[in-house]
């Protein structure tokens, strides 16, 4: 199993612009930022958690989610739209661009509309693409740890399987 349609959204030249949009808009950001270290720490933290859960995943799927996840945070922060919505509707117009296929495109999507919500599925590959989302911040060693709008009990703090 390749990541195919991984290396292809990486190709994408809407993908590459909603990216590099997305970077412009957080060069100032002292708070987590949502670039390819964030989106390759998800798919990395969702596929241990999936190996320690016992689910065998799709690595294409999860990949091809992680980056996908946060690109509609442009739309959030220029019209308010949900960024979970946002980068669903993105992810649509990418993945069809990209040739993917409809069965894995619904679940690339599906995981990305549920990446915000925590879910009563217990150990569903949703929930732990939300986990994973969670885990890949780096609290512990934030410059904005102190001003920070997360709630101590959802930061970070220590490094953890």
């Amino acid at each position: 199993m390749g990541l195919d349609v991984t290396n292809r959204i990486l190709k994408n030249d809407r993908y590459k612009i909603e990216y590099s949009y997305l970077q412009e808009l957080e060069k100032d950001r002292i708070f987590c930022g949502h670039d390819i270290d964030h989106f390759m720490s998800v798919a990395r933290i969702c596929l241990i958690l999936c190996r320690n859960a016992g689910i065998d995943a799709d690595e294409d799927i999860i990949y091809s989610a992680a980056l996908l996840h946060d690109i509609g945070r442009t739309y959030e922060y220029t019209r308010g739209i949900p960024h979970d919505t946002a980068s669903a509707s993105l992810a649509d117009e990418i993945l069809s661009q990209t040739g993917c296929s409809s069965e894995k495109k619904e679940q690339i999507i599906n995981l990305i509309l549920h990446h915000r919500k925590k879910s009563r599925t217990g150990d569903s590959l949703e929930e732990l693409f939300y986990t994973a989302d969670k885990k890949s911040r780096n609290c512990f060693c934030c410059p904005a740890l102190k001003i920070c709008n997360w709630p101590d009990e959802k930061k970070n703090l220590e490094i953890e399987v």
